[in-house]
């Protein structure tokens, strides 16, 4: 199912997105339970643009703690890709145009 950030305004594929829900109660939580959701990508721009135009908040039409914010920002670090360091072994097969062993369909010089 297809889904819009709140932030950037994109659709994607729900699986992709975080997802932060109003409940019933009226307190706000992440990725869980029943009630009023927006979404937004994992990225650090549409964290930053919700947090600043308070996306997330008129999406949810409540109050959305500083705390949610500061979850999804840990979350977002813990996501992102380490730069590798001067001093960390580099391996070929880890990414690039070599990070496959064979071609796709077979061997191709028969």
């Amino acid at each position: 199912m297809l889904r819009r950030c709140v932030s950037c305004r994109r659709l994607c594929d729900r699986s992709q997105l975080w997802r932060v829900v109003r409940q019933a109660d009226g307190s706000v939580s992440l990725d869980q339970g029943m009630g009023r959701s927006a979404y937004l990508c994992p990225e650090p721009s549409c964290l930053e643009e919700a947090r600043r135009r308070r996306r997330l908040q008129r999406g949810l039409r409540c109050a959305v703690s500083e705390a949610i914010l500061a979850s999804l920002e840990a979350r977002l670090e813990r996501s992102a890709p380490r730069p590798l360091r001067q001093d960390e072994p580099w391996s070929p097969r880890a990414c690039g145009p070599g990070a496959l062993s064979a071609p796709p369909y077979g061997d191709l010089s028969e």
